[in-house]
């Protein structure tokens, strides 16, 4: 077997046990058993179980990052995308939420959302990097929440339906943000 289809499997292995049992409860034998290697091949690739659900991770985000710069490219709605993403991913994410496990996804989240920002803008040269940071750090917040509650349901809504949520919310905002704004300045 070559290394990357070892590593897959263990990682996969991680993932289907995640399915049964807590995480907290996972050991690397139990990981190599279920991947049928030996836990010093294990090892070998891994320094433990968090490395491994790291790997798992990245290659998800990975793939994602993928989609997300091809659609930027071809000026695709990228926010409807990274729903999409999670609700393919939704048995993962599932996982990881029932085992508290979303830190690491919380920041992948919030270094997307300043890809997507600072792709093509021209209001960048205006920001400082401490404006950039709170404005990444305001939307990623939205999304982090949004997918908290997603998450949470019992039966997942589809994409479209948490886009238009999303989208709803904004214009809402906006408005009402425009409003308190003219009450203030008249």
């Amino acid at each position: 077997m070559e290394k990357d289809e070892v590593k897959s499997f263990i990682t996969q292995s991680l993932f289907l046990l995640m399915k049964s049992c807590n995480y907290e409860k996972i050991t690397m034998l139990m990981i190599a058993k279920r991947a049928g290697v030996s836990r010093r091949t294990v090892y070998r690739y891994f320094e433990n179980k968090n490395a491994i659900l790291n790997e798992y991770f990245n290659d998800l985000i990975n793939v994602y990052k993928r989609k997300l710069e091809y659609n930027i490219k071809e000026n695709k709605n990228v926010i409807l995308l990274s729903f999409e993403f999670i609700f393919e991913n939704s048995n993962f994410f599932k996982l990881a939420y029932k085992n508290n496990l979303l830190l690491n996804i919380y920041s992948a989240i919030e270094d997307i959302v300043k890809e997507i920002v600072s792709y093509n803008n021209e209001d960048l040269k205006n920001w400082n990097n401490e404006y950039l940071d709170f404005y990444v750090s305001f939307v990623a917040g939205g999304i982090n929440k949004i997918f908290d509650r997603w998450l949470n349901e019992d039966v997942i809504k589809e994409p479209n339906e948490i886009f238009e949520i999303y989208k709803n919310v904004i214009c809402d905002l906006d408005k009402r943000i425009s409003n308190v704004w003219k009450i203030l300045s008249g």
